[in-house]
């Protein structure tokens, strides 16, 4: 499986608790698609018909073509509206975008990914929602397809956090961070592998967790020491525990960088509840 399958998997996946989210989402269906959606994933035309008739709208028309590459059909019918004005609802709209016209490189590969849109509507209507969340994505034009893409690691990172995709986001940044941790050479030189790639995981994981909660005022009300591993840790991603406790003021020993670290991964818990 690709791991844009497993990104799209995993967003069919998501309960979407709140009204907002769910009529946003299909709203990111319906515009992208032009009421007329083609995929290849089963889950992908499942949860758009779900998501449809919870909206309030028609399923017109329902077929599937069997083949080396199956493609699954529905044609929509809708006749509301929706005003993207809340980052709740701009993320939701961007997941649904994403479900019906995303794709991303594999992990290993040159950063990239990219939301193709059939009309300059949808596009222009995704563009408002990336900046009300702090993505800034370029566009572009493919044949008759107007394209927003992101070719900044970081960003596509912020990206799948945004629409939901927290546990491809972890393995996107695992793979991402172990690239890297091998290019520095000189770090790992004399490091046993299996330490390396133990420190590089956490190192992944604790950064996914700290950009999760970093602009919240419960991040904000932490205790600065907290607040400091966690500002070391974003641009260290690669240093373990033992090492990020040498560059505290005054240093800590491991103990106490992991204990400071655990109480992020507790407001990290609690936030996805």
């Amino acid at each position: 499986m690709s791991f844009t399958a497993d990104i799209k998997n995993q967003l069919t996946e998501l309960d979407n608790k709140k009204a907002i989210q769910r009529r946003a989402e299909f709203y990111g269906i319906f515009v992208c698609t032009e009421e007329s959606l083609r995929t290849r994933s089963a889950a992908v035309a499942k949860r758009a018909e779900k998501m449809c008739l919870r909206a309030g709208g028609i399923i017109s028309r329902r077929f599937y073509r069997a083949g080396v590459k199956e493609v699954y059909g529905l044609d929509m019918r809708w006749s509301g509206s929706f005003n993207l004005d809340h980052p709740d609802a701009a993320a939701a709209f961007l997941r649904g975008c994403f479900l019906v016209g995303g794709y991303i490189h594999e992990p290993d590969s040159p950063a990239h990914l990219e939301i193709s849109f059939r009309s300059v509507t949808a596009y222009e209507l995704a563009m408002a929602a990336f900046e009300l969340c702090g993505i800034a994505p370029k566009g572009t034009i493919k044949g008759s397809h107007y394209v927003l893409y992101l070719k900044d690691a970081e960003q596509i990172s912020a990206f799948l956090v945004t629409i939901g995709a927290i546990r491809g986001m972890l393995e996107y940044e695992n793979v991402r961070i172990t690239r890297e941790g091998r290019r520095n050479s000189n770090r790992v030189i004399n490091c046993d592998d299996a330490n390396i790639n133990k420190a590089l995981t956490a190192g992944a994981r604790q950064v996914s967790m700290i950009e999760c909660v970093a602009d919240t005022d419960a991040f904000r009300a932490l205790p600065e020491g907290v607040r400091e591993i966690a500002r070391l840790r974003l641009d260290n991603p690669e240093l373990s525990l033992s090492e990020l406790g040498e560059l505290c003021v005054p240093p800590v020993s491991k103990a106490g960088a992991a204990h400071r670290f655990a109480r992020i991964e507790k407001l990290f818990k609690e936030m996805q509840r």
